[in-house]
C-alpha cells in the first residue's frame, strides 16, 4: 500500500488535467517520480481513469479490467479484491498495475463511495487523513 501512495498517487505536482479531474486519491501528496504514470499521456489518464471508474462501479470481486493505449504503450489492470462497508459506506480494495516507460508497477489502494456517488482514496494504516 505504502508504494502505491508514493508511487501512482495522482495528488503530485506532474500532473496532466485530465488528473486533476478525479478526486479519487484525496489528500494524498506523493509524486509520480520513478513510476509508471509518470510517463502517462492525456489518453492514458483517460483510459486510466476511465476503467478506474468502471471497476469501482460495477466489476464483481475478482475480476480484472484492464486498459491499454496502443499509441503510448501503456497500459494498466484494476481488480477488486475485496468489497467492505466501512462506516456505513461501500467501499472496495482495489489491486492496480499499472506500466509506461518501461516502468511497472503492482500495488494496491481501497476507495470508498461518498455521498455525492464520488470514489475517494481511504487512508491505510498509519496515514494520515
Amino acid at each position: 500500500m505504502r508504494s502505491f501512495l508514493f508511487g501512482l498517487s495522482l495528488a503530485g505536482l506532474s500532473l496532466s488535467q485530465s488528473a486533476l479531474a478525479i478526486g479519487y486519491w484525496g489528500d494524498y501528496s506523493a509524486t509520480l517520480w520513478n513510476t509508471p504514470s509518470e510517463y502517462f499521456t492525456p489518453q492514458d489518464w483517460e483510459m486510466f481513469e476511465g476503467t478506474l471508474r468502471k471497476t469501482l462501479d460495477s466489476a464483481p470481486d475478482g475480476q480484472a479490467n484492464a486498459w491499454s493505449n496502443p499509441t503510448s504503450k501503456a497500459s494498466g489492470e484494476f481488480t477488486v479484491l475485496k468489497s467492505i462497508q466501512k462506516n456505513d459506506r461501500d467501499c472496495r480494495e482495489v489491486k492496480i498495475i499499472a506500466s509506461a516507460g518501461g516502468l511497472r508497477r503492482v500495488t494496491g489502494i481501497a476507495f470508498c463511495k461518498e455521498d455525492d456517488n464520488s470514489w475517494k482514496a481511504i487512508p491505510g494504516k498509519g496515514r494520515k487523513k
